[in-house]
């Protein structure tokens, strides 16, 4: 439900930038791939306090939570200030690569810097949403979430079509979201029992390592698909601004179609990672299978669905008639495959989120190298962003390993955690 919501607010944002007319959509489409980067941090610091929350919960130490995530946020105050430093130095250089137009290129630098650091700001509502997500208060997170959703939406739908301000109206949306998350998160957490003042002073180096083994592959697999998106981007560019828009609003209609996916792959790891707090290494196979097997059935009807009504969808959407119909074409080639994404993306969680990282690391840089070398070369063949999509969807189909190789990470995990516990248990 909570991530439901972010991901549908984004998909709102970008219908209500195609009332806006084609230059609004078509600049928020180049700020796609840097997004993502964004995203990718606060994702990796997001789920290491989840994946820590959900383990403090199955060992009974609600105390720890709200350390754990005062640590994070001290950590992060010195990477994201870094991170929005690289970024607005960087801005200029992708107007070539993204061959932006001379007239739009001042308008896509001052928005990419002003969106980035308001997307930056909303560090605290995630970690305050994922405390209470990992913990089990799940009513909680959800009410936080919609709290800044609403004010999200609200305000881009205010002041983008009430006034004159056009996209200007996102990054203001994106920083009042943010902080008024952070103020809505500490009260929701007062309401709990992990509420604990004197833990925001504790420093707690565990965090450091709950970076590396799980912040870290989930970010870099996130920094694999906005290198995708850099990749797409510069070859869709060169077939004009409505292949590069349709391009994003497809990504936008994509996110929300697979997020049950995602959703499911965390609430079978905060499973998975309770019953390791637990020591129950014998049940997490079972839950790994139910996990995957909800996915699957799902998955059919969705991919089905959505088929049949890409081309109403996309005009929905988009707002522009040529956006819509390069959107279309995108989602009609692509939708079916969606029966295979949905687990894939469900497996890739669990595995982000129970040490397996790296793993699905390797998995992501197979899958979108593939396609940005066989698309491409479709593209070029074919003369045109049909070559692309045809070829995207064809190499969709490659995901159906990736449940089996997550299905024998945690085989591999519940041996090693039995195995362990045979060794420290007593004996004679």
């Amino acid at each position: 439900m909570a991530e439901s919501l972010n991901f549908a607010v984004q998909l709102g944002i970008v219908a209500i930038l195609g009332r806006m007319g084609g230059d609004a959509i078509y600049i928020r489409s180049l700020y796609q791939p840097v997004s993502l980067i964004v995203i990718a941090v606060t994702v990796g610091f997001a789920v290491s306090n989840q994946v820590a929350a959900a383990i403090s919960k199955g060992a009974g130490r609600p105390r720890d939570v709200m350390a754990n995530a005062a640590s994070l946020a001290k950590v992060w105050l010195g990477l994201g200030a870094a991170l929005y430093l690289f970024l607005a130095i960087a801005a200029p250089l992708l107007t070539g690569l993204f061959h932006v137009d001379a007239e739009q290129q001042d308008t896509f630098v001052s928005f990419l810097r002003w969106t980035s650091a308001a997307n930056l700001l909303a560090i605290g509502a995630e970690l305050c949403a994922s405390s209470l997500r990992g913990y089990g208060c799940v009513r909680h997170a959800t009410l936080l979430v919609v709290c800044t959703a609403s004010v999200r939406i609200g305000l881009v739908v205010g002041l983008g079509l009430g006034t004159d301000i056009g996209v200007a109206a996102v990054p203001i949306a994106e920083a009042t979201a943010g902080l008024t998350g952070l103020v809505m998160g500490l009260v929701q957490l007062r309401r709990t029992e992990l509420w604990h003042p004197p833990a925001l002073l504790i420093w707690r180096r565990e965090v450091l390592t709950d970076l590396r083994r799980i912040g870290v592959p989930i970010a870099m697999s996130l920094l694999v698909i906005s290198a995708y998106n850099l990749a797409v981007i510069g070859v869709l560019g060169n077939y004009g601004q409505n292949a590069v828009a349709g391009f994003t609003v497809v990504s936008s209609v994509q996110n929300v179609v697979l997020l049950p996916g995602t959703v499911l792959g965390t609430a079978t790891a905060i499973i998975i990672n309770q019953q390791r707090g637990k020591g129950d290494w014998q049940h997490i196979r079972a839950s790994m299978r139910g996990g995957i097997e909800v996915t699957v059935m799902a998955y059919v009807a969705i991919a089905v669905l959505v088929w049949l009504v890409h081309d109403p969808l996309a005009r929905l959407v988009s707002g522009d008639a040529g956006v819509a119909a390069a959107a279309g074409s995108y989602l009609g080639a692509v939708a079916l495959t969606f029966a295979v994404q949905g687990p894939v993306l469900t497996s890739l969680t669990v595995m982000e989120e129970t040490g397996g990282g790296f793993r699905a690391i390797v998995l992501n840089v197979i899958y979108f190298g593939l396609i940005v070398a066989v698309s491409s070369a479709a593209a070029h063949a074919a003369g045109g962003a049909e070559g692309f999509y045809a070829a995207v969807a064809w190499c969709n189909l490659i995901g159906v390993s990736v449940p089996l190789i997550a299905v024998r990470h945690i085989r591999q995990l519940s041996a090693e955690g039995r195995a362990q516990a045979r060794a420290a248990a007593p004996t004679g």
